[in-house]
């Protein structure tokens, strides 16, 4: 008992961690998927064309090292706020164009 509870609390990097710049964009993408998944009427191919299937082949990682990468910055609250907050600034960008592109369409 006294072992266990010795430890250092080290996280242990995963041998496959996804990039922290790649990571960011592939967060931004599964929520910009969800995002699209809840439109109706839901086209019933949307998931396997466009759902964590593209994801996986868009940027070559697996379901396993998605998890694994995801739990580790999950560890570090600094990291993971960075990259969330870089989320909602590129978020925030696209829906300034498209507000921007939708005054333009309204002329």
């Amino acid at each position: 008992m006294i072992l266990s509870c010795s430890s250092t609390g080290a996280v242990e990097k995963p041998d496959n961690l996804i990039k922290e710049s790649v990571m960011e964009r592939v967060l931004y993408d599964i929520i910009v998927l969800e995002a699209m998944s809840t439109f109706k009427p839901k086209n019933p191919d949307f998931e396997s064309v466009y759902g964590k299937p593209y994801i996986y082949k868009k940027y070559g990682i697996d379901s396993l090292q998605l998890v694994q990468s995801d739990n580790y910055y999950a560890k570090f609250p600094r990291i993971y706020t960075r990259m969330y907050s870089n989320i909602q600034k590129g978020m925030g960008k696209v829906k300034d164009s498209l507000t921007e592109l939708d005054k333009l369409q309204r002329k």
